[in-house]
């Protein structure tokens, strides 16, 4: 069973690796995932967890997203 925020968390850390070159597709990538990251933060302060719940699946999306990418080049 997952943990709730897991891919929020791994999100997160990709966010802070840096990629060089730097392919085309993660600025838009990045400003996604902080934004979504940002919202997380507010959820968690207010302890909504459905939120986060959807957030973390919106979190999932972009990480398995970054993943295919990365894999292609």
């Amino acid at each position: 069973m997952e943990s709730l925020g897991e891919y929020i968390v791994e999100m997160q850390d990709m966010i802070k690796k840096i990629v060089n070159p730097t392919p085309d597709w993660i600025p838009a990538w990045q400003t996604e995932a902080e934004h979504i990251l940002f919202l997380a933060h507010m959820a968690n302060d207010k302890q909504d967890y459905d939120r986060l719940r959807i957030l973390d699946n919106e979190a999932k999306k972009l990480v398995e997203k970054r993943k295919a990418w990365m894999s292609l080049n």
